[in-house]
Formats: structure tokens, sequence, C-alpha cells
């Protein structure tokens, strides 16, 4: 992505900016030692207002970033460990322990296709998600995508795995995925939408 700064505008100037962007429907926040930097996509996909605050509210970071996705999910999305953590199986833990062996085999092929394991078409009781949450631990970035309903996409603690979920209007769990790739496609903008962005704001 390009990486506007916009640290050194005046406070109207940074209002007009962020007037004229408005916020569309993809959110993030990345967290980490130094701080949280929040994401919110314009209007316009595609292009990113960032603004991250260390832990006494100082600002860090104020910046645009034009691209598919933020530089900083893509990169916290590739940290963490390498494999998930094995740890002892519970009682009603019934599928987890073949799914972290196909998360395992995955997870250590960067260069593989996106891989998405659909969690809604198995038998996956509350056991087996608490099991799973446990062994692939919590990563630094959260997105929600808003459109008809709600996409929470989450980073675990395995490098390039994700935790999918998506929600209807009623906030019931309609589809459930785990999907080991660089970001998850849903909280990308596309490269028409990238196109459509650069005309609209032209005019």
């Amino acid at each position: 992505p390009i990486a506007l700064p916009l640290g050194g505008l005046i406070g109207p100037d940074r209002e007009l900016v962020d007037q004229v962007l408005g916020e569309g429907e993809v959110s993030a926040q990345v967290t980490g030692e130094g701080g949280t930097l929040g994401i919110q996509e314009s209007v316009f996909a595609g292009v990113w207002r960032l603004l991250g605050k260390d832990h006494d509210g100082a600002v860090f970071a104020d910046r645009v970033e034009v691209g598919e996705v933020p530089a900083a999910v893509r990169l916290a999305g590739a940290s963490g460990s390498a494999t998930p953590t094995a740890l002892p199986v519970t009682a009603g833990v019934v599928n987890v322990p073949a799914l972290l062996a196909e998360i395992a085999e995955q997870a250590v092929r960067p260069s593989a296709p996106t891989h998405v394991i659909n969690l809604s078409l198995l038998p996956f009781g509350p056991e087996d998600g608490a099991w799973l949450d446990l062994c692939l631990g919590r990563g630094p970035v959260t997105l929600l995508s808003r459109g008809y309903g709600n996409c929470r996409v989450t980073a675990t603690g395995v490098a390039r795995v994700w935790w999918v979920q998506y929600f209807n209007s009623l906030d019931a769990l309609i589809l459930n995925t785990i999907e080991v790739t660089e970001v998850p496609e849903v909280a990308c903008a596309a490269a028409l939408d990238l196109e459509d962005s650069a005309e609209r704001l032209e005019e």
C-alpha cells in the first residue's frame, strides 16, 4: 500500500480529509506492545484511515493508506507461531485434533493458495470451539466487515491462520471458518474496487 502521512496537516485540514473520506464497511484494530492502531476503511474502497495511539494516548501513527489492505494488517497476520500448540484433549472434544493436523500442514506452506476449513459443515460443539481457540491462541488483529450482516475476522496466534465468522442481521452465527492465508479475501479491497475509488476521487 501507498502511505500518505497526515501528521503535518493542521487541524481543519485533517478534519476535512476525514469528512471527505467518511467511514466504509471495514474497520480493524492491530494491537501491540506500543499501543493500538485503529483502522477504518473510507467510503472509497481501498482507501484506509489509520490512527495509532500508545497506552498513554499519544499519537504514533496518523496516515492514509491506499491498497487492498493496510500493511500493518498483513504484517501482524504473518506474526505468531509456526504451528498450533498441542494441548491435552479435554472431554467433549471430537474433531479438533484432526483439524489441528490439517491447519499445521497448511500453515507451513506460505506460497499455497488460500485454504478454507468450513467448521459449519462439521460436528463442532462448544467444547471443540473452546479447545481449538486455546490451541490456536489469539493474534493482534481483529477486523469487522459490516454489510448485510457482520463478518468478524480474527488473527489467531498461528501465523497466517485466521478465524472468520459470518453473522446475520440478528447476530446469529451462520458461517464459521478457519482460513489459512495472508489476509482473508473478505477484508481486502478488490482491484475493481480500487479502480472505482480512483474514478470517484478524481470526479
